[in-house]
């Protein structure tokens, strides 16, 4: 990179090396857990074992681990076949974690009483018991036959690279375990051998032989077992491989729909069968199903996945079976859609903002998807009503609060009162219970158009209630946080901001005390406001608040679960004034501040460069000047103390070495100085003076430094020593260079005009045809020319080009 097209005059590359960037930034992707705002429990169901399935716009599954371990539950089937004379955990060891060569040792001891040599552990395991005294061969040879099956059929859908396999060796494996069968007595055994045979003709793509297989030794084999379901998966995975992928498909859902087991593996399979949004692709499968409740499950799995509007097929489940267990999921499903397709920007527009973000999208009141969504808000009440009147169906009470929440995130708020009152005669469970609160919480919340000392004291109980839920539920814990940022605030910020900001100060207070993991929240904290966005006048408002002796007990609620301090509050009233460059009321504010807040990072760090230092060179790197330590209080006390100089002053060259100091400090306290963090909170190397348009208030003077030009000019004009004015015209040309906006990629629509914007940028910064010129001029034999043309690339550049 050419350094110049990009800094400004006379900067040191060396501070860019070090970490500026203080106030850290999250991801740029979304958290998949928490990026829109809901309020509406994903685990409102008692249906168990869906959780990998719940909703998520960012992730293909909400999480991909099994709700159940296949090896603890094939394992727990042998405490069965011992009749009970050993535990689920001896039989987990025995068959999944004990070595092949100790099993043999134990088999060959019980067929030709060969020496017993086994570990401690194999040897006091229940299992092992077991086999000793029955002498069970039969049933060790099948666990020592799967211990060489295991290691050619093991890795799934989520192995990164493909699998080797020893195809040879396990048609060898296959061969050796249909003589097993042939000759096992038990049938339980014969089913096993079956199942380790299938696996190994499904894993090295011997699919038809699978299918056949599958016919010869498992179909007539009616031991009941967790077995029969997984072979019936090999087969479904067989006829996905041969193109029958229809047939797959019915099969995969049944087992879906049938047990916890390998569900997680059998919704992917179903998925690899399936084109999800293809309509005529649904109706080839559903064909093939046989029974209305194999319908509905299959219609669930192609919904299951889906991001877009799914009602109509709920309805169509609804139809089929209407206690259906996937249809509870789907429903919450469909209303967490709600939340973030219509919900979260409807709160954003409510704010006044024009366009809020759908799925990486930019959108505004007009987008279709999302009036799409605001329209099935109402028909998902009308769907959830139906299904309250059906006799039928069991757990009505998730269906009325899920009416009652869309018609609350509709706005419809008359009929969600009175379906939540509705709801509140059913009998709900513990989590439906909790689901009411926080719906009616919401619901009290929006009918309230503004909030009142009254209403502060009735809210009070229900807040508190919800902090305790956040303590064991993190789930909960997202919606205690999303009531303070993105409702209690909005409420607050027509009429207070001083209690708006400590809203946002409670959420990011709940972030880090329950939330803990995941980066979803982001966005200016309370921090970040106070610090950036707040005037002085609103900051002392905030203080009288924060400080004030009478506050009632829902104030009191919010200044202590805050994430800011009175020294916070404190410090940034300070420094709005200090920006103002109103030096003695900055100063009162800093006095209010505990010496110890400035003896902490950053302030040690990036405050240990002496603001009144005479540079030719930009740094933030240490100096030899770096002698005195100023805090911002020292600062401001100081600053004050110059401008009385320099106003009452009489001598010129006084009062010119008086503003000189001034314009110092002014220069130190900018971007491009030695103590920016006495007015700024972080720094970048990216940012400058784009245009008055896109800075924050105080930000022109914080990149422009036009004060700190007009103290040098003063200086210069006062002075009668040559040497001095050269000094000042020096900095006041840099001052002017701070000034010319650096072109920024998003002012232009052509990578082109930008690439001619900096070449004009950098042209601009080179020449200074107002400054360098007279200085080069007249005051080319002084001793501070000599020393600025050896320091500074740029008067050099400029003086040798004119030459």
């Amino acid at each position: 990179m050419n350094w110049k097209k990009f800094s400004i005059v006379c900067i040191n590359i060396a501070c860019l090396a070090m970490p500026y960037n203080i106030i850290g930034c999250a991801s740029d992707d979304p958290d998949p857990y928490d990026y829109y705002v809901s309020f509406f429990n994903k685990n409102n169901t008692e249906v168990k074992g869906y959780e990998p399935f719940y909703y998520t716009n960012y992730r293909f599954l909400y999480h991909e681990e099994e709700p159940v371990s296949t090896s603890d539950i094939t394992s727990a089937e042998w405490v069965g076949y011992g009749s009970n004379s050993f535990t689920t955990k001896d039989a987990r060891a025995f068959i999944v974690d004990y070595a092949r060569k100790d099993l043999s040792n134990l088999y060959f001891h019980l067929e030709k009483s060969q020496p017993l040599q086994l570990p401690d552990s194999v040897n006091n395991n229940g299992m092992t018991k077991f086999f000793m005294t029955g002498k069970d061969l039969e049933a060790l040879g099948y666990i020592m036959y799967a211990k060489q099956v295991e290691p050619n059929v093991t890795g799934g859908w989520t192995s990164w690279d493909p699998i080797e396999r020893d195809t040879a060796k396990m048609g060898k494996l296959i061969k050796n375990g249909q003589q097993l069968h042939a000759v096992a007595k038990n049938n339980a055994i014969k089913l096993r051998f079956a199942y380790q045979v299938l696996r190994l003709a499904h894993y090295s793509k011997r699919y038809a032989e699978c299918l056949r297989l599958y016919d010869e030794l498992v179909k007539p084999n009616t031991t009941p077992s967790v077995l029969q379901d997984l072979c019936v998966g090999l087969k479904a995975g067989a006829l996905m491989r041969l193109d029958r992928k229809a047939e797959a498909a019915v099969i995969f859902s049944q087992l879906f729909s049938k047990s916890e087991l390998k569900r997680v593996s059998n919704y992917m399979s179903f998925d690899w069968c399936v084109k999800r949004f293809d309509e005529p692709n649904r109706n080839a499968c559903l064909a093939l199903c046989k029974t209305n409740e194999d319908k509905a499950n299959l219609l669930g799995l192609f919904a299951l996945g889906s991001n877009r509007d799914e009602l109509t097929a709920l309805k169509k489940i609804y139809q089929l079976s209407p206690n259906a267990a996937l249809l509870e999921i789907l429903t919450i499903r469909e209303m967490n859609k709600l939340e973030e397709y219509y919900f979260t920007p409807a709160l954003q527009f409510e704010k006044g903002a024009k366009q809020a973000s759908i799925n990486y999208n930019t959108i505004d009141r007009n987008d279709t998807t999302y009036i799409a969504f605001g329209k099935e808000t109402k028909e998902m009440v009308a769907f959830c009503q139906q299904a309250i009147s059906n006799k039928a169906v069991n757990n009505k009470g998730l269906y009325a609060l899920a009416a009652a929440h869309a018609a609350l995130i509709s706005g419809d708020y008359a009929n969600a009162r009175k379906l939540l009152d509705d709801a509140k005669k059913l009998k709900l469970t513990s989590k439906l219970q909790d689901q009411w609160a926080m719906s009616n919480l919401l619901l009290t919340i929006n009918t309230k158009e503004n909030i009142d000392v009254v209403f502060e004291k009735q809210l009070l109980p229900s807040l508190k209630w919800l902090e305790k839920k956040a303590a064991t539920d993190e789930e909960y814990a997202r919606f205690y946080r999303r009531l303070f940022t993105d409702v209690l605030s909005a409420k607050y910020k027509k009429t207070s901001n001083a209690k708006e900001v400590l809203c946002i100060g409670v959420a990011d207070w709940i972030n880090k005390e329950y939330v803990k993991d995941g980066w979803g929240y982001f966005g200016p904290g309370a921090l970040t406001i106070l610090r950036y966005q707040m005037t002085a006048p609103q900051v002392e408002q905030l203080i009288q608040l924060v400080e004030s002796k009478k506050l009632s007990d829902f104030e009191q609620y919010l200044v202590t679960h805050n994430s800011f301090s009175k020294d916070d509050v404190n410090d940034v009233a300070g420094t709005t004034w200090l920006r103002q460059f109103d030096f003695a009321t900055a100063e009162k504010w800093f006095a209010k501040v505990s010496p110890a807040y400035y003896k902490q990072d950053p302030y040690t760090t990036y405050l240990a460069g002496n603001p009144f230092a005479d540079l030719i060179e930009d740094t933030h790197a240490p100096t030899k000047q770096d002698t005195v330590k100023y805090t911002k209080l020292s600062f401001a006390r100081k600053m004050w103390g110059l401008e009385q100089e320099a106003k009452t002053m009489k001598e010129p060259d006084r009062q010119a070495k008086a503003y000189y100091e001034l314009a110092k400090g002014l220069y130190q306290m900018s971007y491009w100085g030695n103590s920016w963090l006495l007015v700024h909170y972080d720094w970048s190397g990216n940012d400058g003076l784009h245009g008055a348009n896109d800075l924050q208030p105080g930000d022109k003077e914080y990149y422009g430094v036009y004060k700190a030009e007009e103290y040098y000019k003063k200086a210069f004009d006062l002075s009668t020593d040559k040497n001095f004015k050269a000094r000042c015209l020096f900095m006041m040309a840099k001052c002017d260079q701070k000034q010319i906006p650096v072109p920024s990629y998003s002012q232009y629509k052509d990578y082109s005009d930008y690439e001619n914007a900096q070449k004009i940028y950098s042209k601009n910064i080179m020449t200074n045809k107002e400054r360098f010129p007279i200085l080069a001029k007249e005051y080319s034999t002084t001793a501070f020319y000599k020393q600025a043309f050896n320091t500074c690339s740029y008067l050099k550049d400029f003086v040798t080009k004119k030459k």
